[in-house]
Parts: C-alpha cells; structure tokens; sequence
C-alpha cells in the first residue's frame, strides 16, 4: 500500500513538472511578451476658434488617428488614457483615449481629436522659421494602463508606454510618424 502511494505521489510529481516545463517553453517562446506597433497620424483640422484683441487667442483641433498593431497571443484592456502633444519640449495640446479593447493578433485603429494650443505653438521663438522651412515637429506621448488578458482566464496588470516623432510637411501638405513603444508587465 505505502509502495503505491510512493508511485501515485511520484507520478503526480512528474506530471506536475513536465506541465511547469511545458508552460515555462510555451512563454519563452510563443507567449512572451512582444512589444506593440503603434502609429499616430494627425488627419485632418477638426476646429478653428479665435479671437481678436484685446485678448487674442488660436484654439485649433486636429483629427488624428493612432493604429495600434497587438502581436502577442493576449488581449490588451485599457482604461481611458490619453496622449499629449509636444513642440519643442513645450506642452501645446492632448488627446483623450477611450477605454477599449485590443485583441489578440490584432490591429485597432483610434480615432481621437488633439486639442492644441495654438497660443503656445505661435509664441515658440521657432515656430515662425520652421514653418517657412515647410516642417513642423511634433512629439506625442501616451501612458495607457489596463490588464493583459491571456487566454480568456488569466489577468495580468500591464502599461504600455508610446512615444511618436512626428512631421508635419507644411508646403506638401504630409505628415510621417515615428513610433516607439514599450510594454511594462
């Protein structure tokens, strides 16, 4: 009785052991964890206000769109976020990101409005020069927080970290972008 005890708890210890070495395979090779492809693109002018002295002020609001491209074998949940938008080191406008969803192996394309103060912009001594050089540089950044969701079942706390060189190619009327992104776990 005792020897085949022995053998059960000898049993359940080996198979217990070949599943950690199973699943320790699976995550170094197939689930770890890759890092997210973003792109951030400012698409159209969404909204003009100004007014004239003895106060005046620009008030401009650019569409933008952020393609965010999921590599890994989990889900991303995010909460609400949001992007800031930099010239110069000078913060002159942010984003709102709504809470959401990106699946597996997928790609979700965000769809937001940039609200820049264009007061800031313009008072930048390089605003001027850079324009009639025909490009303007931008940087955006984005925090967004949420859970990875890895098989349905198990939910891991994670950040994803994104900052974007933009171009705005004023003469061409183009724009490129340059993203980099990190995932924190």
């Amino acid at each position: 009785m005792k020897k085949s005890l022995k053998i059960c708890r000898a049993i359940t210890a080996g198979v217990l052991l070949l599943v950690l070495i199973t699943f320790l395979i699976l995550y170094f090779t197939v689930l770890k964890p890759k890092q997210p492809k973003i792109v951030a693109s400012p698409i159209g002018l969404d909204h003009i206000a100004f007014s004239l002295p003895p106060n005046p002020t620009l008030n401009i609001s650019i569409r933008a769109a952020i393609t965010i491209e999921n590599p890994n074998y989990a889900g991303f949940q995010y909460r609400n976020s949001s992007a800031t938008v930099f010239y110069r080191r000078n913060l002159i406008g942010d984003a709102p990101i709504e809470a959401g969803v990106i699946r597996a192996r997928s790609t979700k394309n965000i769809s937001t409005v940039i609200n820049v103060d264009a007061d800031k912009l313009m008072a930048d001594s390089s605003f001027l020069p850079d324009v009639l050089r025909g490009s303007l540089n931008l940087t955006s950044t984005a925090i967004m927080e949420g859970k990875v969701i890895l098989l349905g079942i198990f939910k891991i706390r994670a950040t994803i970290y994104s900052s974007c060189d933009i171009s705005i190619f004023v003469w061409e009327g183009t724009k490129t972008s340059i993203c980099d992104s990190k995932i924190e776990l």
